[in-house]
């Protein structure tokens, strides 16, 4: 079936125009006709003049239907399409119809002088259909021949917030958020280094558990968008997690607050090489405390009274990656109690775990080192709440099978445990306590202990635990 219809010249130039549309040659003759895939200059001009001396006629009936016409390539906001050429046609009309509007119909939107197009500025993950009918033209008459319709779509935007929920030790939930703009999504699993597609979901799926896995190795997912439409599936781009089957949130050791800070103590978690803390003071803004490879994370001082929220999450190393598992939350009032005391703001502090002495002055740290406690085990610091009570220098030591001279000596238990400095020791902190410890008192480098001493005065608390 064919038509006859009529365009006023400024019609044809202003669709021809349109921002929306850019016509895909190459090259453009001499003539200004657009020569399609021509590769030089010469060719273009060869392509021009050989279509013009071999030019069909066709009668108002007999207009050959383009065929053909797919989709050549495509961005998540641009189509490029193209047909076969028909020769002896004027050019091809282009409608386009929006198959995401309700009761939408086809309008003329672009004129083609040759076999194709970019069509840009669509809606991603949107349909449109495409109808393209070739015409000749008489004067000012077109006349069209009969339309070929093909449906299109757009790939749709990225799959957001794809995430692990929940993990056991065979078993690793995945979930995500609806894509409206999708016809459903793809999931691909590597296992063992090779990539392959696992499972596909229909549009209102946004959750999945993946099976039967095995304990401690790492899968890695990725999932994108997709559309349907006339000629396969359009998918869009992948968002990618990796995982580790049974890298569980470590169970908690007795954690507590204490002193204004927070000691976070938990068992440790199978497949772990470490874990990254987190606080939180709304359980919705966290921030990276740091990470440990000890289940023993000491915070900084915190605000007396005020709720703080951690996360724990163990991690594994894989291929460069830190992959973490799910997570451990506590929440603790911070507080300056311990041993069923309230702490005034001048006290030394001891942590066992993280062998770090503090010296707190007015609520402000005046003083803080790493330092060596008693032999693990052994000849252990005692844990309490305590108080200096005499201060000398020099003193000698003296104890069953040792005697040791040194310069500035605080004793807060009796005066067989207490502060001092240690000349003989080239390092402190660390895990020097275990194996290398002192006979019970907390040992200082030499110039910690002499500002300190300068300064403390007998009866300061020295709380050990």
């Amino acid at each position: 079936m064919t038509k006859s219809i009529t365009f006023a010249p400024h019609d044809l130039q202003g669709a021809a125009a349109a921002k929306s549309v850019i016509e895909t040659p190459l090259l453009r003759t001499v003539t200004g006709e657009r020569a399609f895939g021509a590769s030089t200059a010469d060719e273009a001009v060869k392509t021009a003049e050989s279509k013009k001396d071999n030019k069909k006629e066709y009668t108002a009936d007999a207009i050959p239907q383009v065929t053909g016409l797919k989709r050549l390539s495509e961005k998540p906001d641009s189509i490029r399409i193209g047909w076969d050429p028909i020769d002896g046609v004027d050019g091809y009309n282009i409608y386009r119809r929006d198959d995401n509007a309700e009761g939408a119909s086809y309008t003329l939107f672009s004129i083609a002088k040759t076999a194709g197009m970019d069509i840009r500025n669509l809606r991603t993950g949107s349909k449109y259909s495409f109808k393209v009918t070739p015409y000749i033209k008489n004067n000012q008459s077109i006349t069209e021949g009969e339309g070929t319709e093909v449906t299109f779509g757009t790939a749709p935007t990225d799959v957001e917030n794809f995430r692990m929920t929940d993990e056991t030790k065979s078993a690793i939930s995945l979930s995500w958020d609806q894509n409206d703009r999708a016809d459903g999504y793809l999931l691909e699993r590597c296992y063992k280094g090779k990539w392959s597609d696992y499972q596909t979901f229909d549009k209102n799926t946004t959750e999945y558990t993946d099976s039967d896995l095995e304990a401690g190795r790492a899968y890695y997912y990725r999932i994108c968008a997709y559309r349907e439409d006339s000629t396969g599936t359009m998918p869009g781009a992948k968002s990618t997690i990796r995982t580790v089957a049974g890298l569980l949130g470590p169970k908690d050791d007795d954690s507590a607050s204490k002193l204004g800070r927070v000691s976070l103590d938990y068992k440790e978690s199978k497949y772990a090489d470490g874990y990254q803390i987190y606080y939180s003071r709304d359980k919705e803004n966290w921030e990276h405390l740091g990470d440990t490879e000890s289940t023993h994370f000491s915070t900084s001082r915190l605000e007396n009274g005020e709720t703080y929220f951690f996360r724990i999450f163990p991690y594994k190393t894989v291929d460069g990656h830190d992959i973490t598992g799910t997570f451990t939350e506590l929440s603790f009032v911070a507080n300056k109690e311990i041993y069923d005391k309230e702490v005034g703001d001048t006290y030394v502090e001891v942590s066992l775990d993280d062998q770090h002495m503090w010296y707190i002055v007015d609520g402000d740290v005046y003083l803080d080192s790493d330092c060596v406690t008693g032999n693990y085990g052994s000849a252990d610091t005692p844990k309490g709440y305590f108080e200096v009570n005499s201060k000398a220098s020099p003193c000698t030591l003296k104890g069953d099978d040792y005697v040791s001279y040194v310069t500035y000596w605080m004793p807060f238990i009796g005066g067989g445990w207490g502060l001092h400095d240690a000349d003989w020791r080239s390092s402190f902190g660390g895990n020097i306590y275990k194996g290398n410890g002192s006979h019970g008192c907390v040992n200082l480098p030499p110039k910690v202990a002499k500002e300190m001493y300068a300064v403390i005065e007998v009866g300061t608390p020295v709380i050990v635990y």
